[in-house]
Parts: structure tokens; C-alpha cells; sequence
């Protein structure tokens, strides 16, 4: 599998969900009709009137109807608001490189990879389409609020469990947790039933025992109190979307952190994630930069030119001193905001987005800050065609290329280039720009890479120094 750059953040599920337990949406705009011998009824309505969950139509919930795996799944991932904002893919991922039982164009494809690139834990022989067991959810739903609810890990009263025969020992911990949590409750005969299908009724109320357990167990916050080593690595980690991920770096677990030894970790964890870009960086005076580890020196430059720390009014850090959560959160969460802006850029043989792509021309061409109105999609892959175009017309208003005469070639694949680009195309053959393969195509509708689109740029810059009024 290719290599994937993890950039998210995780809400912490700990008041507001949003989730739908089928693949539609609908307003809540009055109680469902069909929970009349529903144990769970009160839970179930509130739910909707919360706009939490919905039915397959806006007056009917379905109550006893089976849940798939796929519906679980998804029922998870929008519990805890589990996205791909901030993910960055060598290449475009498919379910089945996490799955291999899934469909790639199936509604539940987009779900499956979130859950899947979040680390929520779920088994790699998931079949989307089965039947999704009393026992197989009730576990996914508790290993899913003790990772992203953040709760501490408890030692349970063991309960007897009746069938406890039947029951997957794997999940035996999750079930005896979730009897303690609140989030389910045995039969009167002290049975669980955990190889029956569990239904739209039965999962609807367990999210919301669980929402209520989790309202009522908030990890008490002390933002003014100075964070310890491990809970400024757990707060990076998990602010990046680094869970899970082996970052080895040498520190005291305990050991009270300082604005210094924060910002060193938190840089050093971008730098060996691969999450942060090459930056030229232009020191800054810090006035107090004799207190300041010379190791640590480089990063807290590094973090003050990307946003992520300022220095006092007085122009000093304050290196030594003890940072709380609050000032580490903040810190953290301008990296976040750095990093949407600043994606690393594509790999030398990875096609081009056009985002990319304006940003290459531009800048070979020195015409970054000019304003170059030219309508095209910021994500969609560059082909051979579409970046030549691009450049040609870039340079035609941006004034650098005068009108010139252009004999045009015999393009033999010209039946695929869109009528649109061809004199583009054209143009950047006559100025040497781009060239023909050895057997006259062109092949534009390949995608082209960071290193083709490099020398096809560089060869604009010297063809533009080669035209008449430029010698």
C-alpha cells in the first residue's frame, strides 16, 4: 500500500454528535410513527429531535430492521465527526486497500476509508454487507469512546454473563465495560444474545447511553496547570492526527514541559511525521535567545515563521517557562491551520493537482502575487494538455509573450487534444516549450508529474529569454 500522510484532527465526541443511521438525511421535524413498542422509544425521539439520527423516511425509523457492518461503520464515523480534511494521499485511497470484502463505488466506500485512516479498530476481513452482531458493534462502539472520548481506563466489576459460551472472547472486555459504562444492559435472564443481529433500535440506543456516559465522564481540563511531557506528546499526536504513529523521540515522561521543550517536540514531530514542507526561514531577533537551548534554537525559529508561536511584545519568548495546556492547545491548533494552507507539495512523480500547478508556473515564471484570472478546478489532476495550456495562456496574460506567428506541426493524437488547447499546444511547440514524442504525438490527456511540468516550465523561461525583444 502506498504511504500515507496523515493530517486530521479528531473532534473529541464528548457533547455534540451528528450521525445518521442510513445512507439519507432528513430533517427532524416530528417524532417517528413506527417506535410504538419500542422499549427504547424516549431515547430514539430524542435522538431525531436532536437531529442526531433519522429514519428511512422522515415518519419512519424502522426500529427492528438489521444492521449491516457497512452501517455501523458509518454510524461510528459520524458519531465522532471522524473526516479526511486533512489528509494527504500519495494517491487516491480505495476501500479496498483497507478492506478487501468492500466495493470501492458502494455509498459506504468514503466511510469505511475514514474510519480506516482514523485508526478506528476494525476487523480487515469486514465484510460491509453482513449482518453487524449485538456483540461485533457494541465493541467497535466501545473501543471507539475510549480512544476519541478520551476516557481513562477502568477496571470493571465483572458481571456474569449467562451466555457468556456464545459470546467471542475478544470482545468479552469491551461488553463487560459496556455493562458498566450503562451502554447496554443484560436480559432479565442475565443473557446478551451477542451472536443476534443487532437492529436500528438497539444501536440508536446504545449511541445514546454512550453519548450520556461520556456527557457525565469529561476528563476534568486544567488549562492553567503546566502540562507534563507525556500530555503535551498525546496533545500533538492527537491535534495532528498522529495517533498511533511511532514518533521516537527521547524526552522525560514526566518532566514539566517549558514553552521551549513544547515547541521543539511539537516541530521535531512535523519534521520526522513529514508533515511540514520545505520553508526558507529569515531569523528573527529574540531577545532572550541566550536563555534558549541552542538545539531548540531552530525550531522555535521554525515555529515562529509558520504562526505557531509569537514572540512577547518585548520581542522575548520566554523559553524557560512552563506552558499550560491552554497556550499548548493554541499552539497546536495553529499548526493545524498552517498545514490546511500548506500542503506538502506532490511527489517528483506524482501527478500534479492544478493547485499545484498554478503554483509551479507562477512561481518559475516570477509572477507570484499576480493576479492570473483563469478559471480551473484548484483539485483536479493536470494532464500533459491541460498544464501546457495553462502555462501558454499564464504567459499571455501576465504580457510576458508577445504575439507571435506559429506554423502549426502535424500532431498525430491532435483528434484528443480539446479544441480549446490546441493553439496552446501549438504555441509551446513552436517556442520549443514542449516537444513531440519520436512518433509526433503528444499524448495530452496523460497526467503529468512535478518533474515533467518543472522542465516544461523551465523551458518557457528560457524560450521567453529567447525571443527577440528579450535578447
Amino acid at each position: 500500500m502506498e504511504k500515507i500522510f496523515k493530517m486530521m484532527t479528531l473532534s473529541a465526541a464528548t457533547a455534540v454528535f451528528s450521525l445518521t443511521l442510513v445512507g439519507q438525511s432528513f430533517a427532524a421535524t416530528s417524532s417517528f410513527t413506527d417506535l410504538d413498542k419500542v422499549a427504547a422509544k424516549d431515547k430514539i425521539i430524542a435522538l431525531q429531535q436532536s437531529g442526531i439520527v433519522s429514519g428511512i423516511t422522515p415518519e419512519l425509523f424502522a426500529p427492528q430492521a438489521a444492521m449491516s457492518e457497512a452501517q455501523g461503520v458509518q454510524l461510528i464515523v459520524n458519531a465522532f465527526k471522524l473526516n479526511l480534511d486533512l489528509v494527504r494521499f500519495v494517491k487516491e485511497p480505495k476501500a479496498t486497500d483497507y478492506f478487501v470484502k468492500a466495493n470501492n463505488d458502494s455509498w459506504y466506500a468514503n466511510a469505511l476509508i475514514t474510519a480506516a485512516v482514523n485508526n478506528v479498530e476494525l476487523p480487515k476481513d469486514l465484510d460491509p454487507n453482513a449482518s453487524l452482531t449485538r456483540e461485533q458493534f457494541t465493541h467497535q462502539l466501545i473501543r471507539a469512546i475510549e480512544a476519541f472520548g478520551k476516557l481513562p481506563l477502568i477496571n470493571p466489576v465483572v458481571v456474569d454473563i449467562s451466555d457468556m459460551d456464545q459470546m467471542n472472547v475478544e470482545y468479552s472486555g469491551s461488553i463487560q465495560r459496556a455493562i458498566n459504562y450503562g451502554v447496554i444492559k443484560l436480559s432479565a435472564d442475565g443473557k446478551m444474545n451477542p451472536k443476534a443481529e443487532i437492529t436500528r433500535a438497539d444501536a440508536a440506543e446504545e449511541i445514546y447511553n454512550a453519548i450520556e456516559y461520556l456527557k457525565a465522564h469529561q476528563a476534568p481540563s486544567a488549562p492553567a496547570e503546566a502540562l507534563t511531557a507525556t500530555e503535551g506528546m498525546k496533545l500533538i499526536t492527537e491535534t495532528l492526527g498522529l495517533v498511533n504513529t511511532d514518533i521516537k523521540i527521547k524526552i522525560d515522561p514526566n518532566s514539566k514541559m517549558t514553552r521551549e521543550s513544547f515547541t521543539y517536540l511539537l516541530i521535531h514531530t512535523l519534521q520526522t511525521s513529514e508533515k511540514l514542507p520545505m520553508i526558507k526561514i529569515n531569523p528573527v531577533d529574540i531577545k532572550d535567545n541566550d536563555q534558549i537551548d541552542i538545539l531548540n534554537s531552530g525550531a522555535i525559529q521554525t515555529a515562529i515563521a509558520i504562526g505557531a508561536v509569537q514572540l512577547n511584545p518585548d520581542g522575548t519568548f520566554d523559553p524557560k517557562a512552563e506552558i499550560t495546556s491552554a497556550d499548548a492547545t493554541e499552539i497546536a491548533t495553529n499548526v493545524v491551520e498552517y498545514l490546511k494552507s500548506h500542503q506538502v507539495p506532490s511527489a517528483p512523480a506524482e501527478a500534479l493537482t492544478a493547485t499545484e500547478g498554478v503554483k509551479l508556473i507562477t512561481e518559475t515564471l516570477g509572477l507570484v502575487g499576480t493576479d492570473i484570472n483563469i478559471k480551473i478546478d484548484p483539485n483536479s489532476k493536470m494532464t500533459r494538455e491541460s498544464f501546457t495550456n495553462l502555462l501558454v495562456q499564464t504567459l499571455q496574460t501576465s504580457g510576458k509573450l508577445p504575439m507571435i506567428k506559429v506554423a502549426p506541426v502535424d500532431i498525430k493524437d491532435n483528434d484528443q487534444i480539446d479544441i480549446l488547447h490546441s493553439g496552446s499546444i501549438q504555441t509551446a511547440i513552436a517556442l520549443h516549450i514542449v516537444k513531440l514524442n519520436p512518433d509526433g504525438t503528444f499524448n495530452p490527456k496523460t497526467e503529468i508529474t512535478r518533474v515533467d511540468a518543472t522542465e516544461i516550465a523551465k523551458n518557457a523561461v528560457e524560450a521567453i529569454k529567447a525571443l527577440p525583444n528579450n535578447k
